[in-house]
């Protein structure tokens, strides 16, 4: 099914201009095409620049891409069997990517159009490698597939063997492994080779991709590497029972280098993103005992669906309801008629969908006992981003969800929905306000005989709904919206949940949150631990303390967390994404940090605080001590 090109030319080590994301990733939005740039309309390979460069269609005739000297490419197909464009690192099959001196990286920023009768379609990295041992070619074809041109991301059809789950840069990933038979490099006719692939579970059109990671983690699953022919940028779609008729996919942000290695810098090397020094803030000013929100950027900040799952049809007319794996949090599924079904996941984010029901709701959040009131439960957060397809019939709503008792009410704070619900649907406008950027309007209703959680009652119904236009990620400051319905004279009981909910009035379609994080008093947002005023480390009051060698005052973690470490790492040798942690071993987000780069430098950039950090990049953990 995939091809590659016949040519014998080795072309040399090729990197692309530019360096790891050590801070925001800028180009998610602000990437354009820089540089020279050729266009070519058949089957070819070269280079531009430093750039190797590669267009190639099953029928030879299938399209066309443009390629730039800075790493980008346009891709256009314009009816081909098995399309592929890429651009990046021609590395000349001399070295295994343990040998390069660095991690391979790339980053990539998609924009993607006119899909026409795509049948498959691969987006992110490729390559090929050779002197591989155990397969009857020696060759190795590798995907790491982060997006698609498709309708859908590939699933277990794409390999013989599915080896297990990883996860890298903040995703979940899935690993097969296929035994193929057909065109490869160097060979003028078919062969016999192993595709490897990982493939991401939440696809996403930005972002940086450590290969070597999915490398070392292929090798820990069984599969062997060889040496490396190329690692570049992919844009690939075919059909197997006809040809595409049409496609484009624009990477205006395409670049694949090796960190730290021996190859040539770009000028801009140290160049730091002009976000670098702050972190994004909500807009809430809560500081309390409640959430700090100041560390999280859920519109940036990488999560997926991380941990175990479990899949839920529900029952109908009935909750279906349970805790989320170990967390915190609380799921439930309820719909009246149709095939439905959700999948949550150990971190709290999930998925759901729907076919033909009249009434479904499916959240994950905060379950709590009816005895205390929202002031008592501390302010409460919800961080989310998620993404949504189809349809969901008559009314529909995102967001937050839940009820209070004594007295019982059903309330709404509504950022997002398949069609914009009016006043009709939420009854009698009380009021406006402004919280989070945005005006909201405050609406409330009234519900005779209708199902509720303590069964059919006659309750009130509050709304806050987003003015101005739906988001799918950010922040909501659910105690503000609390706040402001009691100052309306609209009074909330006792708190009998408070979760990131979509409800579809009836149609077919689906919702997938990929980013999820609640808090509230007893759930705070992980802080590190505090640095000590002094500057030398607290001394015990036992004469034993001084008896101690002086590796025990290192950065070394608890006993209950030195399972997680592999081995100590030198965090200066290393790059690429890595995730956050505090000393409880709780997730605080990502960072990002380029090879020769000061980790306590991005740690505070980021996060804006001192204290004792855990960083995790695979299977590599180390502690840092942040002094500012």
């Amino acid at each position: 099914m995939k091809t590659l090109f016949k040519s014998g030319v080795k072309v040399g080590l090729a990197l692309t201009l530019g360096v790891a994301g050590a801070y925001a990733q800028d180009f998610c939005s602000n990437a354009q095409h820089s540089g020279q740039k050729v266009t070519i309309t058949s089957n070819q390979t070269g280079k531009i620049g430093d750039i190797g460069y590669e267009l190639w269609d099953e029928n030879g005739h299938g399209g066309s891409a443009t390629f730039y000297s800075d790493g980008s490419m346009d891709c256009t197909i314009t009816g081909a069997k098995d399309y592929l464009c890429r651009a990046g690192l021609s590395l000349g099959s001399n070295k295994t990517y343990k040998e390069l001196g660095g991690d391979m990286i790339a980053e990539f920023k998609l924009v993607k159009s006119g899909a026409s009768n795509v049948g498959y379609s691969y987006i992110g990295i490729y390559g090929w490698m050779e002197g591989v041992p155990g397969t009857a070619s020696n060759l190795v074809e590798y995907y790491v597939i982060d997006n698609t041109l498709a309708n859908d991301m590939p699933g277990s059809w794409i390999g013989n063997e599915r080896k297990g789950t990883i996860t890298v840069d903040g995703g979940t990933y899935t690993v097969y492994r296929n035994t193929r038979t057909g065109p490869a490099i160097k060979n003028s006719g078919n062969v016999t080779f192993y595709q490897y692939f990982s493939v991401r579970t939440s696809p996403r059109d930005c972002g940086t991709i450590n290969i070597s990671e999915h490398m070392r983690q292929w090798e820990k699953m069984g599969l062997t590497m060889g040496k490396l022919y190329e690692a570049k940028v992919l844009g690939e779609a075919g059909n197997v029972n006809g040809q595409v008729n049409g496609g484009h996919m624009d990477f205006p942000h395409a670049k694949v280098y090796v960190s730290n290695g021996d190859t040539p810098k770009s000028s801009a090397s140290g160049a730091k993103s002009s976000s670098s020094s702050a972190a994004v803030k909500s807009s809430s000013s809560k500081g309390n005992g409640g959430s700090t929100s100041t560390t999280i950027d859920a519109c940036k900040d990488e999560m997926g669906h991380q941990g175990e799952s479990k899949t839920t049809q529900g029952q109908n007319n009935q909750s279906v309801t349970g805790n989320v794996g170990s967390s915190p949090y609380h799921y439930e599924i309820w719909y009246q008629g149709g095939n439905n079904n959700m999948t949550f996941y150990d971190n709290g984010t999930y998925k759901a969908s729907w076919n033909g029901t009249n009434d479904f709701l499916a959240r994950v959040g905060f379950k709590y006992n009816e005895d205390k009131t929202y002031q008592e439960l501390g302010p409460i957060d919800a961080y989310f981003k998620w993404s949504k397809q189809g349809n969901a019939g008559g009314y529909n709503y995102i967001g937050i969800y839940g009820w209070t008792v004594d007295p019982l009410v059903e309330y709404y704070i509504v950022d997002d929905w398949f069609s914009e619900p009016g006043a009709n649907l939420l009854g009698s406008k009380k009021g406006e306000f402004t919280v989070d950027g945005a005006t909201y309007e405050i609406y409330q209703n009234q519900r005779n005989n209708a199902p509720s959680i303590k069964g059919n009652q006659t309750f009130p119904q509050y709304f806050s709904k987003r003015k101005g236009g739906a988001r799918s990620c950010g922040h909501i400051d659910v105690t503000a919206h609390f706040k402001k319905w009691e100052e309306l004279g609209m009074k909330m009981g006792k708190m009998y949940e408070a979760k990131v909910l979509v409800e579809a009035g009836g149609g077919s379609g689906s919702f997938d949150v990929s980013y999820f994080k609640m808090t509230d008093k007893a759930h705070p947002l992980a802080q590190p631990e505090p640095e000590s005023s002094s500057s030398e480390e607290p001394k015990s009051s036992s004469s034993k303390e001084d008896k101690k060698s002086s590796s025990s005052e290192a950065n070394v973690p608890s006993s209950s967390t030195t399972a997680l470490f592999a081995q100590t790492i030198k965090l200066q040798d290393m790059s690429g994404t890595f995730q956050v942690l505090d000393m409880q071993g709780r997730y605080l987000g990502t960072v990002e940090m380029q090879a020769g780069s000061d980790m306590k430098d991005v740690l505070f950039a980021k996060f804006h605080k001192p204290g004792v950090y855990m960083v995790k990049q695979g299977n590599y953990l180390n502690t840092v001590r942040v002094n500012r």
